[in-house]
């Protein structure tokens, strides 16, 4: 039997959020974890200390949720679910729309209907909020306790724990929560930290059953200011600014990168000169995308609620300011364009190297 205990992380400069926070997550009730030195130096890992540590009496697993994050409706049921569908994982309830490997592993599982996306073992975990067992809990917070709080970032301490203890993470998608789409308290945290893929009226799985974990590929697509790049899971380090352009690096993931172009030329002939380039680097990241899936689930449609909402979350994080300041309906057209070479390239067998 799964049996939930749950800490919220609290700064007081976001007291107002606990109350709906706390209602929210019932019938559970979580503790409200308060940072010790609310006027010093911001670090989440000095408040994620104590709140892994409040582990209610008899549970079988422990949720730290942060303050800033707002719950779908039904979370308390949703969540056990989720919990129960994979008890001896780290579960994450959220994924940022931006990072380097996870939304591409989340978007990813979103074509393919999954339930779950399995995470990076080396970019940060997502611990907006995050679940372990209650053993694996316990084994965090006495390892977080000796780490200095100047270290600041509790979400790279905690992937390295759960890599080097061997415990898989995976996220729900969707997910079960999105950001409160507020500037961070940590400096240098950028403020738009929305989800990857967040549908509050979609109950989790969107399917009805928790179907099988999409195994993470070698590569991820990037779509970044208005560029398609590909970055490479293993290897690289996460933060690196020098993705590979996707063209130069197709091969790497055993495509054909004029295959990719002639699949779009239907789509992008006609286009004026200002929107050919943005709308071939929207063509490019959602066909990889979608052949990327194909390889390993052929025969899916592609045009689910959940493809649309991982590709407009891809495209309003993707583009380029000038892009998405200009007028007219550049945003809505990415996103039928995104769709329409997702759906093509599920089908198609082009691309495949024999």
């Amino acid at each position: 039997m799964i049996d939930i205990s749950a800490a919220i992380m609290h700064h007081p400069r976001r007291a107002e959020r606990i109350p709906a926070l706390v209602r929210a997550c019932a019938p559970l009730a979580p503790a409200v974890v308060a940072d010790p030195e609310p006027d010093g130096r911001p670090s989440p890992l000095r408040t994620a200390k104590r709140a892994w540590a409040a582990i209610a009496p008899g549970a079988t697993h422990h949720m730290v949720l942060q303050d800033d994050v707002r719950l779908v409706p039904g979370f308390a049921e949703q969540l056990h679910r989720a919990v129960s569908g994979r008890p001896d994982h780290g579960v994450s309830l959220f994924c940022l729309w931006h990072t380097p490997h996870n939304s591409y592993l989340v978007r990813r599982a979103a074509v393919a209907g999954a339930a779950y996306a399995p995470l990076s073992p080396y970019e940060w975990t997502p611990t907006q909020a995050f679940v372990l067992p209650v053993e694996q809990a316990r084994a965090l917070a006495d390892h977080l306790a000796g780490i200095p709080d100047e270290v600041q970032d509790d979400d790279e301490m905690i992937v390295i724990f759960c890599r080097e203890q061997g415990i898989p993470v995976v996220t729900t998608v969707p997910h079960l929560l999105d950001s409160g789409h507020e500037r961070s308290l940590v400096e240098g945290h950028s403020d738009g930290l929305r989800a990857t893929v967040y549908t509050p009226g979609t109950p989790w799985p969107a399917d009805g059953a928790a179907g099988p974990d999409l195994p993470p590929g070698a590569c991820a697509v990037e779509l970044f200011d208005s560029v398609c790049s590909i970055r490479m899971i293993y290897g690289d380090p996460v933060e690196h600014q020098f993705p590979w352009y996707w063209y130069d690096a197709c091969p790497l993931m055993g495509f054909d990168p004029e295959a990719v172009l002639d699949a779009g030329a239907a789509h992008l002939s006609g286009l004026p000169a200002g929107l050919a380039r943005t709308m071939s680097e929207v063509w490019a990241a959602a066909y990889l995308l979608g052949a990327d899936v194909a390889r390993l689930v052929p025969g899916l449609p592609g045009s689910g609620t959940l493809t649309r909402v991982a590709l407009e979350s891809w495209i309003d994080q993707g583009l380029s300011t000038r892009d998405r300041e200009a007028a007219g309906p550049l945003r809505d057209d990415c996103v039928r364009l995104a769709m329409a070479a997702v759906r093509q390239a599920l089908s198609d067998r082009r691309l495949a190297h024999a």
